[in-house]
């Protein structure tokens, strides 16, 4: 996994990380070697990684520090076992953030997550739709 490319979120809330939202090489290797795996990887995260979000926001607003790295660090790893190195990145900071007390950089880092997430969603329907058009009726 690489590291971060700029300070997470960036001062002006635009990212200039160009990565795309899920590594490239690595989606193209699942849908050619591994497609049926792929299909039930993003049907689980799609399932569980927004939820887990919700959850993510919930403990910024108590407060909760060993939740929101708890819950950062299992965002952090479903995003790096599935090549979605931006939200990783941003999991990571947000982990950091709250092992390191960093209150007021929690609500931010949150943000930015969840916009990785919205990103990385948008590809995963993209790829689901292009499944079910390539299939024979």
């Amino acid at each position: 996994m690489s590291e971060p490319t700029e300070t997470f979120p960036p001062a002006d809330g635009q990212t200039t990380d160009t990565r795309p939202p899920i590594n490239a090489a690595w989606l193209t290797r699942m849908r050619t070697t591994k497609p049926d795996f792929l299909a039930k990887l993003f049907a689980v995260f799609t399932e569980d990684e927004p939820k887990r979000i919700t959850a993510l926001g919930d403990a910024v607003c108590r407060g909760d520090l060993d939740t929101v790295r708890y819950l950062a660090h299992s965002i952090k790893g479903a995003a790096a076992t599935l090549g979605m190195e931006r939200l990783c990145d941003a999991a990571r900071e947000l982990e950091h953030a709250a092992k390191d007390g960093d209150v007021p950089r929690l609500e931010a880092l949150r943000l930015a997550a969840g916009a990785e997430l919205d990103a990385v969603l948008a590809v995963v329907r993209e790829d689901v739709n292009r499944d079910v058009g390539s299939r024979p009726a």
